[in-house]
């Protein structure tokens, strides 16, 4: 039996596609925060402990702009990713394997979509923390680019890429496991169920989601980490291991919200594709 809400073709990806941009759109604000309280970059902002602290330091600084930074790579980019994962997670739920488990599913999805979503990810979390390099407000998504593979090359894209790949292997299991339950919880409304597959990804996957942030949005010109472990280390250096749960609140909210919104395009864009595209 194919997973309910599934669309023929490639359905998936032009339905993923749809919620990936509806999912940038309701949450970056939030993201930009969250960005903000992970990073090892900005000193000044590492005195504020809570995230409106975080916030109100950001608008005071920078206007309230400062908070959209980072939204065009998103844009331009979160759409083809969401819609990969998808295409993904949806020919992997065909699979006999996939079928049984969809944790298996979403772990796998999650993984191999990595080395496609990793560079946005890096120009989009350098634009977002504003670093003292001169990729921040403004700057355009190609300038950007160009900017972090002048100085340290084409690897430089998949900076982080190692935690990265765990935060989404382990994020999008939980998320699929809880995404899948829409069938046997069909009362509970589809933008709660996403809200709460949305906060599923970020309770297991926030630690490795705080090393990947400390990585891509650290200097460009001169690094501080050449590794996730040092990375880590660093971030249990400085707080402990409440460290790696750092934005916790501002990620919870931003992931809720974001999730409700693409979860429910994703299964309405799918149902209407459903019914007008032939399967192949």
């Amino acid at each position: 039996m194919a997973p309910v809400g599934e669309a023929p073709g490639h359905g998936a990806a032009v339905a993923g596609v749809l919620a990936g941009v509806a999912q940038v759109v309701a949450e970056h604000p939030l993201d930009t925060l969250k960005a903000r309280m992970q990073t090892l970059a900005r000193p000044d902002l590492r005195a504020h402990d809570g995230s409106l602290s975080v916030l109100r330091a950001t608008v005071a600084r920078e206007g309230g702009s400062a908070l959209f930074r980072g939204i065009v790579p998103r844009l331009l980019t979160y759409g083809a990713v969401k819609g990969s994962l998808f295409n993904i997670y949806e020919a992997l739920r065909r699979t006999p394997v996939g079928e049984r488990s969809p944790a298996l599913a979403g772990a796998l999805a999650g993984l191999l979509n990595c080395p496609l979503s990793c560079a946005p990810e890096v120009v989009k979390s350098q634009c977002q923390v504003g670093s003292h390099d001169g990729v921040g407000s403004g700057v355009a998504f190609a300038r950007a680019t160009m900017r972090i593979v002048s100085l340290r090359g084409p690897r430089g894209l998949f900076a982080g890429l190692l935690p990265l790949c765990v935060r989404d292997c382990v994020g999008y299991c939980a998320l699929f496991c809880v995404y899948e339950q829409r069938r046997a919880l069909p009362h509970v409304p589809m933008p709660v169920l996403g809200g709460l597959a949305g906060c599923a990804f970020y309770v297991v996957a926030l630690p490795a989601d705080r090393v990947r942030t400390v990585l891509m949005t650290q200097s460009l010109a001169e690094p501080r980490f050449r590794t996730a472990m040092d990375a880590a280390r660093a971030v249990l250096a400085q707080a402990g291991l409440l460290g790696f749960y750092r934005g916790l609140a501002p990620t919870l909210a931003r992931t809720f919200m974001g999730q409700a919104v693409a979860l429910t395009v994703y299964a309405r864009a799918s149902a209407v594709l459903q019914r007008r595209v032939p399967a192949v």
